[in-house]
């Protein structure tokens, strides 16, 4: 059995990460390959830093120089792999369980035949590493209530991920990555929804990484943003699977988005000082991400 690790990489160096991985691969037994695809990296220090990658055995790493997008740069990895099982990690992934591969591989081998693609999962740290990042800790905090594998497994499609996932290298000959989705956000959901329509078996396991890439609270801003937009650009495609996007239609279906928009307007400038602040609310966050749809929408 061949194994290929496939981590997208933008603006961030993963030699650490690929290090720790090719460490238990070698202590695996298994046939392994690692690529690295960087999708048009402009922070020269981080290219510099992972063109180390090229040094360590079976490890590759792909420096384009456009940007071609999150669902793109992953379906270039897929069409590089040559493994019968391919595993996707992004790159602000770290390996802290020594049996990390070692529980894929017996995965693999226990549900083959089966199951066709297996989300591992992710966790965050138990404290903040920085008042500075405080929105996002807590939003993932809460987030990671949910995400063990049996409660994953209640609903596999739209719990989706790929932050951390093996995949059959069949399933790529019918699923790839939607490539509308050119900037962040949704699409792993899609990209569940997609297997989910294909009739392929997902099954969530514990095998997790944990995140450590966590934003600043104003750069995490910007970019839930852009993911509104994303998913705005894609309306309709996830048939249910956002609640944002459900919410969102039951307001307009109720003719009270235009009161909605005023309120948000309204409430904007004490909403982002909570938020870009060291104690931001949750709730705060959400109502922001409501009054963003509805205001984008009508954009």
């Amino acid at each position: 059995m061949l194994l290929s690790i496939l981590i997208p990489t933008y603006n961030l160096s993963c030699y650490k990460l690929v290090y720790d991985l090719q460490q238990q691969l070698i202590s695996s037994g298994v046939e392994y390959e690692i690529i690295v695809a960087d999708d048009g990296s402009r922070d020269q220090v981080s290219v510099i830093a992972n063109l180390k990658i090229n040094e360590l055995d079976g490890c590759r790493y792909l420096r384009r120089t456009e940007n071609v997008g999150r669902a793109a740069i992953r379906n270039v990895l897929a069409r590089e792999a040559k493994g019968e099982w391919l595993i996707f990690i992004d790159n602000d992934a770290k390996v802290e369980r020594p049996d990390y591969i070692a529980r894929y591989i017996a995965t693999a081998l226990e549900n083959k035949g089966n199951a066709m693609v297996f989300p591992g999962g992710l966790y965050h740290a138990d404290s903040c590493p920085s008042p500075l990042v405080t929105l996002r800790y807590r939003y993932e905090k809460e987030a990671d209530c949910h995400r063990r594998a049996d409660e994953r497994n209640l609903d596999p499609y739209s719990r989706f991920t790929t932050f951390n996932v093996m995949i059959h290298r069949d399933v790529m000959k019918h699923v790839m990555f939607d490539e509308q989705c050119h900037e962040y956000g949704h699409e792993d959901t899609l990209f569940g929804q997609q297997l989910k329509a294909a009739g392929i078996k997902v099954m969530h396991i514990d095998n997790p990484l944990q995140h450590v890439g966590l934003e600043s609270n104003e750069i995490f801003l910007k970019k839930t943003v852009t993911a509104i937009k994303s998913l705005i650009a894609i309306k309709g495609k996830l048939e249910g699977m956002s609640q944002l996007e459900v919410t969102a239609e039951k307001i307009c279906r109720w003719h009270i988005a235009w009161f909605v928009r005023i309120l948000f307007h309204l409430a904007k400038p004490i909403m982002m000082k909570n938020l870009r602040g060291t104690n931001p609310s949750l709730f705060v966050f959400k109502i922001f991400k409501l009054g963003t749809y509805l205001d984008l929408l009508k954009a």
